[in-house]
């Protein structure tokens, strides 16, 4: 005898975020599918679907975060798939993707915190493979770097007080007193005039 699936509970966090954002499901359904085309997707969902949501189907693809995009703009707070019921659509790579903002690298946290917190079945149902950590690392040490706290300038470091400024070499060094790397043992470290004759 084959078994029966198993039964879906009803999304009581998504009834309670729709009744209080004011948003039909027609409603709903509009502003997930407009939001989905300023991203270049060509969705079509209804009111039967977000009576599917509300049921305990799990919508696929990006279109949980889409959904809380939705309540983020209109409810004015951050808002995550899984705040709406939509666990089930957490992404298992979560925290292996550069955050692109402050915002989401919180929301991941957050993400991996309940994740952590609630059971660890979840977690060991995650494969772990160092390879995943080739792009983060790439995206990390290529991408731009963040304006909010880029230096524009070298820090000028203070002396404390009451203790002399440590003393800087005034004169540059003797050209003639720089090693090549010929005469250079091994193990020797590079100096700053290698440096200086590598860019050259």
């Amino acid at each position: 005898m084959t078994e029966r699936p198993a039964q879906r509970t009803a999304n009581r966090q998504l009834a309670a975020l729709i009744a209080e954002a004011g948003f039909s499901n027609a409603g709903l359904a509009r502003r997930v599918d407009q939001l989905g085309l300023e991203h270049g997707l060509d969705l079509r969902y209804d009111k039967t679907s977000v009576t599917r949501w509300l049921r305990g189907q799990q919508p696929r693809g990006t279109t949980p975060a889409l959904i809380a995009e939705v309540f983020t703009r209109r409810l004015g707070r951050r808002l995550t798939a899984q705040d709406l019921g939509l666990d089930a659509c957490a992404p298992v790579y979560a925290g292996l993707e550069f955050a692109g903002s402050p915002e989401e690298a919180v929301d991941i946290v957050g993400g991996l915190w309940r994740k952590d917190s609630g059971s660890h079945a979840e977690l060991r149902k995650i494969a772990f493979t160092p390879a995943g950590l080739v792009v983060p690392s790439r995206d990390w040490l290529i991408g731009r770097a963040d304006e909010k706290v880029a230096r524009t300038e070298v820090p000028v470091r203070i002396p404390a007080q009451g203790r002399p400024a440590p003393p800087r070499l005034a004169v540059p060094l003797d050209p003639s007193r720089r090693r090549t790397p010929a005469e250079r043992g091994p193990g020797q470290k590079v100096s700053g005039g290698d440096l200086a004759a590598l860019r050259s």
